[in-house]
């Protein structure tokens, strides 16, 4: 992949100097650059849901920095690094998702192998939205059947794209079914039930929450409050369990 060069000075959070203007944002830069976004995307997200347990919220930061530190060297670095720079909400979005599942995986007691498994495929969750066109992720109506049928194929593009580059399985089968539901009405596959990966149960929890009370150029924001009722309402499609141990990480 070609090194960009940075347009104009970019800074860390306090206001320090990662890259000046016209440097080239080499893969080590890129990785500093995302380690210093990922401190700031946090905290905003701490806010936004009013997460109580700080000191889970600081490993967890540690943790998917770590990660994305270590795909530096792994061949899914691609896709790390073109996340950060194809649609902005979006790559929020993956971080949000990731940071949410980690959370949720250490209430369950997850061991540090299990959360980096997660902890990985949740980021990369959305890695085949890179092969939709920015003007169906980007449209700020409802989409038509032909692009909600191409859209839909994001999570078999993920998997058939990170597959050769030998990611875990859990973390593919994060990629592949994180739009499937429970109760069998969700997408590429139709699982149902114990179909569905464990990982799974919780990050399609997380990606559903942050879809919710994040910025979507084709829906007004909810509260987490509303987000969290909506997934209690819809028992057969998310686990219960898991919902209610996301609630009770919230002040």
């Amino acid at each position: 992949m070609s090194e960009p060069f940075a347009k104009k000075n970019i800074y860390d959070e306090n206001g320090l100097l990662l890259l000046a203007k016209g440097k080239k944002i080499t893969d080590d830069v890129l990785a500093r650059i995302q380690g210093s976004s990922i401190s700031r995307i946090a905290w905003d997200l701490a806010e936004k849901i009013n997460i109580c347990n700080e000191r889970n919220l600081e490993y967890t930061i540690e943790i998917l920095s770590a990660i994305i530190a270590d795909s530096q060297t792994k061949p899914w670095w691609f896709f790390v690094h073109a996340l950060g720079s194809y649609v902005d909400w979006l790559y929020v979005h993956c971080i949000d998702v990731s940071m949410i599942s980690l959370m949720i995986a250490m209430e369950m007691r997850y061991s540090d192998d299990e959360l980096w498994n997660i902890g990985t495929g949740a980021f990369l969750h959305d890695a085949g939205k890179l092969l939709i066109p920015k003007s169906i992720i980007e449209k700020p109506g409802s989409l038509n059947d032909v692009e909600m049928e191409h859209i839909q194929q994001h999570c078999e593009f993920g998997m058939s794209s990170l597959e050769p580059c030998g990611i875990p399985k859990g973390c593919l089968d994060i990629v592949l079914q994180h739009h499937e539901r429970l109760d069998g009405s969700g997408y590429p596959k139709g699982l149902k039930g114990k179909q569905i990966h464990p990982d799974v149960r919780i990050v399609m929890i997380a990606d559903s929450i942050d879809a919710m009370i994040s910025y979507r150029p084709y829906k007004p924001l909810q509260k987490m409050e509303t987000a969290v009722k909506a997934l209690k309402s819809d028992g057969r499609k998310y686990s219960q369990e898991i919902v209610s141990v996301l609630g009770k990480m919230l002040g």
